[in-house]
């Protein structure tokens, strides 16, 4: 980690869902800020990207996260309960969103704080 990166400053409750993971979808600077904050979890947290940032690769070095290098897909939210979708662009985000919403999973906004569909 770089020591001039901003700190996220999100708090994360955490769940009792030991068989589900952390799903982040983007590999640049908010993204890696967000996977800092929830890394310490005791759930997994997997990256999904095309491109990693330098301190996303931190990350990956530290074995704090897991990366897989592609688009995402609907089948990625399966076993997750909670996606932060960073990618940078806007309607990969709000598509990736949709999946959220449809499938009733917990994600974070872009300011970090949970939101879920309503009812």
């Amino acid at each position: 980690m770089t020591s001039d990166r901003h700190r996220d400053t999100v708090r994360l409750l955490d769940f009792p869902t030991p068989d589900r993971h952390v799903l982040v979808v983007g590999g640049g600077r908010v993204a890696a800020a967000r996977v800092d904050a929830l890394a310490p979890s005791a759930h997994a947290v997997t990256v999904i990207a095309a491109h990693l940032c330098d301190d996303m690769f931190d990350l990956l070095a530290e074995r704090r996260i897991t990366w897989e290098n592609r688009a995402p897909r609907p089948s990625d939210l399966d076993q997750v309960w909670l996606v932060h979708a960073a990618t940078g662009d806007a309607a990969l985000d709000a598509l990736v969103c949709g999946w959220v919403e449809a499938r009733r999973q917990w994600r974070l906004l872009s300011d970090g704080r949970p939101a879920r569909r309503s009812s």
